[in-house]
C-alpha cells in the first residue's frame, strides 16, 4: 500500500489529498472549510444535510476549537464522495464541509472517535471487507491490512491518544482485537477473544485505562441476536497494547431477541445497555456494575411504558460533576398511526455515578419523527466532555415524507423564542421564572437594537456551566431562553447578559 500527499493551493483555500492506490480511496480536507448551506433551524432541531444517509451516523466534539464534527455516508452531498465530514462551530446552527471520502460507494458503517483530552479525530469506516482509519484533522488515511474479510468492526481510542480496533470475520466466527500507538499506521498487540463470537464493541474508560468490551456468543444459537452476550474488561499496559482483567462473563444469557447492545465504563461503574423483545415490543434494558464491570446486577427496565416500543439507542459517559451516563433511544407508540412527533420521538435521559442505576424520567429531544430503514438508523450522541456538561444529537428523521439529517443540542436551550414585535428603548435582563426551578426555567431579555448576544450561566464559584447563546446575532425584540439544567447539581446560579456596551447578571436557585 502506497500513500501519496498532494498540496494544491489557491486564492481561496487548499486541499490536502491522500490517496491509498490499491483501493482507490481518497481522503480530502478542505481550509478552509467549503461552505454548506443545507441547515434550516425547525423548533429546536437543526438541519445537518436535506439528503438521506446511507447508513448511521456518527460525530464528535473537538474541545481545543469548540467545534463539533459530524461524518455522513452520503453519496448526495457532495457528488463523487462517499463519506462527508462537516463542522460546526456555533452548536449546530451553520454547517460546513471539512472533509470527505472519495470516490462514491456505499460505506457498510462508520465510526468517528476522539476523546476530551486529545486534539485528534478518528473516523473509521468499513468499505466491502475493508476497514480504514482517516485522521480528520491531519488527513491521514491508513488501511487495516491485518486482515481483509472484517464482517463488523467497533473502535475507541484511550488517554494516551492510542487506538484499538476489534473485528469479526467474515469467514467464521472469530473476533480478534488490534492496537495502534501511530494513529493507525501500524496495527500490533492483536488478541484472540474468541471464534464462537460476533457483533464485537468496545468502550475505553472517560478516566481510566480500563475499557469494556462485549459481544455476542454464537457457538449454538442460530440468531445471533438471541444469543449470549459476554463481557471481558481489558486495561491499557503500555500504548497500543491492552492486557485482560479478570474473566470472561456471560453478562446476558441466551434467549429473547436483542437487536442492539453497547456497554459503558466509566468512573469505576459500567453499564451494559441492550434492547430486548419481540419486533414491535422492544424495552430498553441495563444491567449495571459497581466494580468497573467485574460483575454486573440483574436487568432492569429504563423508561418502560404500556404501548411503547424502545429500540434503536446510544450511550456514553459524561464527566460533569461526579460523572456518569447519557442514554437516548427512540421511543414508539405501537398503536399510533400515523406517526407524529409525539407518538414516534427520540427521547434522552440520565444517570449519575453517585446512584447509576436510576434514570432521570426520559424527555423528548426531537421534533422530527426518527426515521425507520435497512440502514439502522440509530441515533449518535455527541458529547462534548466540557463543564457545562454538554452533548447533542445526531439522528436521520422525517421532513414530511423526506429524510434528512437533524441535530439538537441538549445542554442548556431546549428554545429560544421570540415574545412579538415590541421594541424597548434599552437592554433588559429580566428575573428567570420559575425562581426555585427544577429542572427548567425561562430566561427573558429584550433588545433595543440588533445585536450579537451572548447568555452565559455560572456556579457559584464562577465557573462557567452552560452557555445558552454565544455571540448570536439578534433582531430588535424580546427573547426567552428555556434553560435546562437536568444534569446540574442543585445550588445558586448565576446568568449574564452581554452585548455591546450591556453587561448584566442575576441569580437564580436550582432545587431538586
Amino acid at each position: 500500500m502506497k500513500n501519496f500527499l498532494l498540496i494544491f493551493s489557491t486564492i481561496t483555500f487548499f486541499l490536502t489529498v491522500s490517496a491509498v492506490r490499491s483501493q482507490e480511496i481518497r481522503s480530502e480536507v478542505y481550509n478552509p472549510p467549503l461552505p454548506y448551506h443545507s441547515n434550516v433551524d425547525w423548533g429546536n432541531d437543526y438541519t445537518v444535510s436535506t439528503t438521506e444517509p446511507l447508513g448511521k451516523v456518527t460525530g464528535v466534539y473537538r474541545n481545543s476549537n469548540n467545534t463539533i464534527y459530524t461524518a455522513i455516508p452520503d453519496t448526495s452531498i457532495i457528488p463523487g464522495k462517499s463519506i462527508v465530514v462537516l463542522a460546526s462551530s456555533n452548536n449546530g446552527a451553520n454547517w460546513a464541509v471539512t472533509g470527505s471520502i472519495s470516490p462514491s460507494n456505499v460505506i457498510n458503517k462508520i465510526k468517528m472517535v476522539g476523546r476530551a483530552d486529545s486534539d485528534s479525530i478518528f473516523c473509521f469506516f468499513q468499505l466491502g471487507s475493508l476497514v480504514y482509519c482517516w485522521n480528520v484533522i491531519t488527513n491521514n488515511l491508513n488501511q487495516f491490512t491485518t486482515y481483509t474479510n472484517v464482517n463488523n468492526f467497533d473502535a475507541c481510542i484511550s488517554s494516551t491518544n492510542s487506538l484499538y480496533l476489534i473485528i469479526d470475520l467474515n469467514t467464521n466466527n472469530e473476533v480478534r482485537f488490534f492496537g495502534s500507538a501511530n494513529s493507525g499506521a501500524s496495527w500490533g498487540g492483536a488478541v484472540f477473544l474468541s471464534n464462537t463470537a460476533a457483533n464485537p464493541n468496545i468502550y475505553m474508560s472517560g478516566t481510566g485505562d480500563t475499557c469494556l468490551i462485549s459481544y455476542f456468543g454464537v457457538a449454538i444459537i442460530p440468531d445471533t441476536t438471541a444469543g449470549a452476550v459476554r463481557t471481558v474488561r481489558y486495561r491499557e499496559s503500555a500504548p497500543g497494547t491492552l492486557t485482560v482483567v479478570g474473566g470472561f462473563l456471560t453478562t446476558i444469557p441466551a434467549g429473547t431477541q436483542k437487536p442492539q447492545v453497547k456497554g459503558v465504563i466509566n468512573g469505576g461503574k459500567a453499564w451494559l445497555f441492550f434492547s430486548g423483545g419481540t419486533p414491535g415490543f422492544y424495552e430498553m434494558y441495563c444491567m449495571q456494575s459497581n466494580d468497573n464491570g467485574a460483575t454486573f446486577g440483574a436487568s432492569f427496565t429504563i423508561g418502560s411504558s404500556t404501548g411503547r416500543s424502545n429500540f434503536w439507542f446510544d450511550a456514553t459517559h459524561y464527566k460533569l460533576g461526579a460523572g456518569g451516563v447519557d442514554l437516548v433511544y427512540r421511543s414508539d407508540s405501537t398503536a399510533a398511526f400515523p406517526q407524529t412527533n409525539q407518538s414516534t420521538k427520540l427521547v434522552y435521559t440520565l444517570a449519575n455515578n453517585n446512584n447509576p442505576s436510576t434514570f432521570t424520567t426520559p424527555i423528548q429531544i426531537s421534533q422530527h419523527i426518527p426515521a425507520v430503514g435497512f440502514a439502522f438508523y440509530t441515533p449518535s450522541i455527541i458529547e462534548y466532555y466540557n463543564t457545562a456538561g454538554d452533548l447533542g444529537v445526531t439522528w436521520v428523521g422525517l421532513n414530511g415524507t423526506a429524510r434528512n439529517v437533524f441535530y439538537d443540542r441538549y445542554a442548556a436551550v431546549t428554545h429560544v423564542s421570540n415574545n412579538g414585535n415590541s421594541v424597548a428603548d434599552k437592554f433588559i435582563l429580566e428575573q428567570n421564572y420559575p425562581n426555585p426551578f427544577n429542572p427548567t426555567t425561562n430566561i427573558n431579555f429584550t433588545l433595543p437594537k440588533d445585536a450579537n448576544v451572548t447568555l452565559t450561566v455560572f456556579d457559584i464559584a464562577g465557573k462557567e456551566v452552560a452557555r445558552l447563546l454565544n455571540g448570536e446575532l439578534k433582531t430588535a425584540n424580546s427573547y426567552s431562553v428555556n434553560f435546562n439544567a437536568m444534569n446540574l447539581p442543585s445550588g445558586v446560579y448565576f446568568y449574564k447578559l452581554e452585548s455591546e456596551n450591556f453587561v448584566d447578571s442575576k441569580k437564580m436557585i436550582l432545587v431538586k
